[in-house]
């Protein structure tokens, strides 16, 4: 019932001219008074410079979604986190398990088969992606070149 009656309500406003529209939303301001807003928000604070990595580190991604990271390099270790679709990866490996960093200050294990080059999540990304560095609070920053 209600939609018969809002398809047999003609749209007014597209037959108003532009000085009738603002008259008609001059009426309207003066209805609903004065707005408070409230303060102005703040500009985003500058970028945060980067500090290198304490061990260098590749871009690459896991085999899977959520594939777990690890304490130590074994299946049975505490497991520490998930890899993210972007992961740090260092050049130290053992007994087929290979060292990622979580954040600049906590290093994990993955399982060296389920680590592969990088791949972005859309597919008109950037192919490319660095390690950066990270960022004051330890979290590690990619960067991805253009194609």
């Amino acid at each position: 019932m209600l939609c018969l009656a809002l398809v047999g309500t003609p749209a007014f406003a597209q037959h108003l001219s532009p000085d009738e529209l603002d008259r008609l939303s001059t009426e309207r301001a003066g209805e609903i008074g004065h707005r408070n807003w409230g303060p102005p928000i703040n500009p985003p604070a500058l970028a945060q410079p980067l500090s290198p990595l304490p061990v260098p580190a590749t871009c690459m991604s896991p085999a899977r979604d959520f594939e777990p990271l690890y304490a130590a390099p074994s299946r049975s270790a505490r497991q520490v986190g998930v890899a993210a679709p972007q992961i740090a990866v260092t050049d130290t490996t053992r007994d087929g398990w290979t060292q990622v960093e979580l954040s600049g200050h906590i290093l994990a294990w993955i399982p060296s088969g389920d680590v592969v080059a990088y791949r972005p999540l859309v597919a008109d990304h950037p192919t490319g992606c660095v390690v950066a560095g990270q960022r004051p609070n330890g979290m590690i920053a990619f960067s991805h070149p253009d194609r």
